[in-house]
């Protein structure tokens, strides 16, 4: 199956007129969210949108291949959804119901003109914060998606486990990772005893991720974040491969993609 079968376009009842003027009142479109009509939002960094093609190219193939036949039984949740393009497919696939949901009202405003125009039942947008999630609030999902936000925030280890609180199967992590090196040490207690473990990069973030006063994030190796997430309570972690015509940073393991089964 090519990229072209994985990524659906939305079925909508309205014209091609009618959906450029919705779409056309933004120019920030992060995804390239193309319509049955023939209707598409415009990204304008080219980097940006072959990121998200290669990220596309490596998750669907295997959701599709372990939901295959089970899509009408899957509730999904898309934590830090951005605008959405995501949750969308995953509605388009037929899941049962998707959850969309970001911190910032301008990108739940543009998810839901998007769902506006596709009209899609099985698919709703919240805007909440990450780590004011909870099962109690949102329950269980088969699925999570937690793409491209883990290297933004300055408390990983607490959004770990949050979105390992509400994933009944399988979490889906894409990030950043700072490169690999030698263990760190540290002496312990009373300095009589050393202990060593994988490192974490700490760095200023960027101006538009700076939230409430929090300007470092904290970035882990592979070996860090596969810690990490054992430690929140996934048992089993696959990294995806990526094939030699994906971007770069895939490429180079600067930024990976992990399947996290609970």
């Amino acid at each position: 199956m090519g990229l072209k079968d994985m990524i659906q376009k939305i079925p909508t009842l309205c014209s091609k007129p009618e959906t450029d003027a919705v779409i056309n009142q933004h120019k920030d479109w992060f995804y390239s969210f193309t319509f049955t009509n023939g209707a598409s939002t415009v990204v304008n960094d080219n980097q940006v949108d072959q990121i998200h093609t290669s990220r596309a190219a490596m998750i669907f193939p295997y959701l599709d291949d372990v939901y295959n036949g089970k899509w009408n039984s899957l509730t999904c949740c898309d934590l830090a959804c951005h605008q959405g393009w995501f949750a969308t497919q995953i509605a388009l696939r037929g899941a049962q119901h998707v959850v969309g949901i970001d911190a910032r009202h301008h990108h739940i405003q543009m998810a839901e003109e998007i769902k506006s125009l596709s009209n899609l039942s099985n698919l709703s947008f919240s805007k909440q914060d990450l780590f004011s999630i909870t099962m109690g609030k949102f329950g269980l999902f088969d699925l999570t998606l937690f793409l491209g936000i883990l290297y933004h925030l300055d408390n990983p280890m607490d959004a770990l486990r949050i979105v390992r609180s509400i994933t009944k199967s399988l979490c889906i992590i894409e990030t950043q990772v700072a490169r690999c090196s030698t263990k760190l040490e540290c002496t312990w207690g009373t300095g009589s005893e050393h202990r060593s473990g994988a490192g974490i990069a700490v760095i200023p973030s960027d101006k538009i991720h700076v939230h409430s006063g929090h300007t470092i994030t904290f970035v882990p190796t592979v070996e860090a974040l596969y810690t990490m997430l054992f430690a929140a309570g996934f048992s089993r972690i696959y990294q995806c491969i990526p094939s030699t015509t994906m971007n770069e940073q895939y490429l180079s393991n600067d930024r990976i993609i992990l399947f996290a089964h609970v």
